[in-house]
C-alpha cells in the first residue's frame, strides 16, 4: 500500500476551529483555554504520529481522537461535567441548528435513537448493533440513510 503523506499545516489550518468547537461543546467552562489548546495540539500530534496506520479520513480521525482526549482529560482532572442531552451540531450556525432540530423531529423513533447513540452519545457502530440487536451493516446503512434524510432540502 503506498504511503500517503498528510499536509499537517493545511489540516491544522482547516480543522483547528472545528476541533475547538468540539472541545468547547463537550467541556464548556470546565477547562481553561490553554487546556483546550493542549488537547487540540495533541490531536494533531497523534494524527501526525499515527498517519501511516489511520484507515479513515483525517477529519474523522481528528474528531474521534479529540473527543476521546477531552473525555480522558476531564476524567484525569476529576472534573465533572453536565452533559446537555440536546443535539449539538458544532459546525452549524444557530439558524441552521434550528432547521436541523426540525429535521430530526421528522425521523422515526428508531432513527432518532440510533442517531443519538452514534452522534450524541458517541457509541461505535458495533456497540449500537449489540444494543439494538441488529447486524453491524444494518446500522451502517441506517446511519447513511439518516444522514441522507437530514441533508435533504425539504
Amino acid at each position: 500500500m503506498p504511503k500517503i503523506e498528510l499536509d499537517i499545516k493545511l489540516l491544522i489550518q482547516e480543522y483547528s476551529n472545528y476541533l475547538f468547537k468540539i472541545v468547547n461543546n463537550i467541556a464548556a467552562s470546565s477547562l481553561s483555554y490553554q487546556d483546550k489548546e493542549e488537547i487540540i495540539s495533541s490531536s494533531f500530534y497523534l494524527l501526525w504520529k499515527n498517519q501511516e496506520s489511520i484507515k479513515t479520513n483525517p477529519k474523522s480521525y481528528l474528531v474521534s481522537i479529540t473527543k476521546n482526549l477531552v473525555y480522558d482529560y476531564l476524567r484525569k482532572k476529576k472534573i465533572t461535567y453536565v452533559y446537555d442531552d440536546r443535539v449539538h451540531f458544532v459546525s452549524l450556525e444557530y439558524d441552521n441548528l434550528l432547521i436541523m432540530e426540525e429535521k430530526i423531529k421528522c425521523l422515526t423513533e428508531e432513527e432518532k435513537d440510533i442517531f443519538t447513540l452514534f452522534y450524541v452519545e458517541g457509541y461505535k457502530v458495533r456497540e449500537i448493533a449489540d444494543i439494538k440487536n441488529k447486524n453491524k451493516t444494518t446500522i451502517k446503512v441506517m446511519l447513511y440513510r439518516i444522514r441522507k434524510k437530514l441533508k435533504e432540502e425539504n
